[in-house]
């Protein structure tokens, strides 16, 4: 008489636990890839744009606007910092070169520019009627009453670089250590200053700000895509096979 055991049936593959553990390494590498890819696109985006401005947006004599507006108040003056948020070093003349502010008046009476140091500017317009620019443009909150100024702009000494006449005014400056401000005045120091302006500079800065940022949106780029690549290849190394179905029979007489 024969005798048959039941067949033995196939059990799910299982992952051993050297499996288990080598998946974290995994999914981090896939992580951290994934990471090293977005910072690369952010800085290759950046020297793109910084290599934009340095070839494509400069005018003909080699500046680079950063803004146009038109800038008015009832006031007497309106004045600008040439220097904003950010450590010092971001506003000299290694970073900015020489800077350019035109601006031409809406009224029909000549215009007034100047660059002086800010504490002179204050003492000047102290007790008078003044505007601050404040991202490039004047509102109300940045409106400060007042009287008449003591004089016209051009009979003071406090200026460092100055121009005054109708039409289009332009007044270039190389930045210096130290808290300067823009003027813009009618040059009668009367009220109602009305000017459509802009700014802009030569920024040599601009072909090694480009080349440093593709260097390191390049670098990154190209180590995280290597650890993802590495990740991938390494999980398909590492798949979970079954064994074939197995059946065990025993014949016994």
């Amino acid at each position: 008489m024969r005798t048959f055991a039941p067949p033995t049936l196939p059990t799910a593959p299982q992952l051993s636990s050297v499996d288990a553990t080598d998946a974290r390494p995994r999914v981090a590498s896939l992580v951290v890839g994934s990471i090293l890819c977005v910072v690369a696109l952010v800085f290759i985006a950046g020297g793109g744009l910084a290599l934009w401005k340095h070839g494509v947006d400069r005018d003909g004599k080699g500046f680079v606007s950063f803004e146009t507006d038109e800038l008015r108040t009832e006031q007497y003056a309106i004045v600008g910092d040439l220097r904003g948020d950010g450590p010092s070093w971001l506003y000299g003349s290694t970073v900015l070169g020489d800077a350019r502010v035109r601006a031409t008046s809406q009224a029909e009476q000549p215009l007034f520019i100047g660059i002086a140091r800010k504490d002179d500017v204050f003492r000047y317009l102290q007790g008078a009627g003044y505007a601050t620019i404040y991202s490039f443009e004047v509102r109300a909150d940045t409106t400060h009453a007042g009287g008449t100024p003591s004089g016209p702009p051009s009979r003071e000494s406090i200026w460092a670089a100055s121009t005054q006449g109708t039409g289009k005014q332009t007044l270039l400056w190389t930045p210096r250590a130290g808290d300067w401000s823009v003027v813009f005045m009618n040059a009668d120091a009367g009220a109602n200053v009305d000017v459509r302006g802009d700014a802009s500079a030569k920024l040599p800065v601009l072909p090694w700000l480009a080349g440093g940022f593709l260097s390191i949106g390049g670098a990154a780029g190209f180590i995280g895509a290597w650890v993802l690549v590495r990740a991938i290849i390494r999980r398909g190394n590492h798949s979970p096979q079954s064994e074939p179905d197995k059946s065990t029979r025993n014949v016994s007489a």
